[in-house]
């Protein structure tokens, strides 16, 4: 009996079928990540003075260290009460110009795009539809009235108002005139064409009641403006129900999601997020970036004048983590510190040079890439992480020290490929360029997945107001890496603070 409750325990247990087994197989993979994922993010936690074994495990690692180091800084009352206020103090100001910014944008309940040569031609064509609807109308109720060249029943004039009515609807659901405009353009039509038609039968009853008899004009009139009144009544239903109608178009378009996002026409477009009809629409992401560009700009400004408060905090998560602080003791003030804005306005010009002269040899190498369009994108995306992740690792004076044992793994790849002579100087000029920052980038090559997910995580954090947070545990958490490069200096090894290179922001 066991033996016969094994089989089908055992093919329950490894999915009993081929697809069964690849969703078993499915789960294991995903339960392994997980396990991978999880073992490096809480290795601060489990192991120091060692990088956790796997290259998962040792990315998420880095990811996860500046809030390890947070966690532990933190846990002092007196920094955490620093470290909430300056934060608080950072963030209340930006928060304050990203409201005055919305207050500018959403002043009106539902604005209106700019008008552009082709809307406004579709207004025109629409406007125009529409009274070549009233003019039907007006001619088939001066028909019914008497002026025309026959008399027409009841059944014309309504074929022309519900012409008119469904041309209103139909320009509001194309978008050629708002909906309100429409309904409104549909009524005025509807009234003139009324007037027009009551005047031209009072002109009638006039001209009649000269060659009569004033008993007979008088109920032929009466007979005549009781149906005017009613005509007029009718044509004030229908324009209502046109009104309803309308409304209900409007109502049936804002089912769809309450945030949506409009097609973009091509070029360079700076459109707003606006709230049309109850729908909030995102604008183009043109927009959006100059917004964070701009946002980023501020924030830069009011860290840059509240530095010192971060150092302060950067020192203490030196001395609580156990790594010799690269800071000093200082008092800390709302300063612009002119020499550290001089060096820092240096690094980036660096930076941008560095990225700028390996351009030459991306675009070579996306000649037998042509048939990816975006190899070119892809390419450079890398290009400029790599960097990133090398100045990550340079917001530590340690990194500075790193010994260097080769050239750059971008120089010994390109001396190994097949270039002709007249292209070399696009890599010696960047292995010339590359001279100044080679520690760095010796000691990221070392440990190049830790510092990838610290780098990821300075990346994410640099975004408004997150960088206000984020900030001061960058620097520790690269000297935390450095500390455990298998190469270092005998000053670093002893433990000794490395002599201060500038290098932090």
């Amino acid at each position: 009996m066991k033996g016969k409750d094994f089989k089908p325990l055992q093919e329950e247990k490894d999915g009993g079928t081929p697809s069964g087994k690849g969703s078993f197989q499915g789960r294991n993979f995903a339960s392994e990540l997980w396990g991978e994922v999880r073992g490096g993010a809480e290795h601060f936690q489990s192991t120091k003075g060692q990088l956790p074994k796997g290259r998962v495990r040792q990315f998420f690692y880095g990811v996860a260290l500046p809030f390890h180091i947070a966690r532990v800084t933190l846990a002092s009352p007196a920094v955490r009460a620093t470290y909430v206020k300056v934060t608080a103090l950072q963030t209340a100001f930006l928060l304050a110009i990203a409201a005055g910014w919305a207050f500018h944008e959403f002043d009106g309940e539902q604005p209106r795009r700019p008008e552009t040569a082709e809307t406004r031609a579709a207004r025109e064509r629409a406007q125009a539809r529409i009274e070549a609807r009233a003019k039907e109308l007006e001619a088939a109720l001066k028909a019914r009235k008497g002026e025309g060249q026959a008399k027409e029943d009841a059944a014309a004039v309504k074929e022309a108002l519900n012409a008119l009515i469904h041309e209103a609807i139909n320009s509001g659901k194309k978008g050629e005139l708002p909906p309100d405009e429409a309904a409104t353009a549909a009524e005025d039509a509807a009234d003139e064409a009324a007037g027009a038609a009551e005047e031209a039968a009072e002109e009638r009853r006039t001209a009649a009641s000269e060659g009569e008899q004033a008993t007979g004009p008088v109920e032929d009139s009466n007979e005549e403006d009781a149906q005017g009144d009613s005509l007029s009544a009718a044509i004030r239903s229908e324009v209502e129900q046109a009104l309803r109608d309308i409304a209900d178009v409007s109502e049936e378009e804002r089912k769809g999601p309450r945030v949506q996002k409009e097609p973009q026409k091509k070029g360079f477009n700076i459109d707003a997020p606006t709230v049309r009809n109850g729908t909030f629409f995102l604008g183009s992401w043109e927009f959006w970036a100059l917004f964070f560009g701009s946002l980023s700009a501020v924030q830069w400004i009011v860290v840059a004048l509240s530095r010192d408060y971060h150092t302060v905090i950067s020192r203490e998560a030196s001395l609580a983590t156990g790594v010799p602080p690269e800071d000093p003791d200082i008092t800390p003030h709302v300063r612009l510190n002119v020499p550290w804005l001089r060096a820092k306005l240096q690094r980036r010009w660096r930076a941008l040079l560095l990225f700028v002269m390996g351009v030459p040899a991306l675009v070579l190498l996306c000649i037998p890439l042509c048939w990816f369009p975006k190899s070119f994108t892809l390419l450079s995306s890398l290009w400029g992480f790599w960097w990133l992740l090398v100045f990550t690792a340079a917001k530590s004076d340690r990194a500075w020290m790193a010994p260097v044992t080769r050239p750059p793994w971008f120089v010994r790849v390109w001396s190994r490929l097949p270039t002709p002579r007249s292209l070399r100087w696009v890599m010696s000029g960047l292995a010339r360029r590359s001279e100044s920052v080679a520690a760095p980038i010796a000691a990221v090559e070392r440990q190049p997945w830790v510092f990838a997910g610290l780098a990821l995580t300075r990346f994410v954090g640099s975004l408004p107001p997150l960088r206000c947070f984020t900030r001061p545990f960058i620097p520790v958490a690269s000297a935390h890496l450095l500390g455990l490069d298998p190469v270092q200096p005998p000053a670093l090894k002893s433990g000794e603070a490395p002599p201060a290179h500038g290098a932090g922001d």
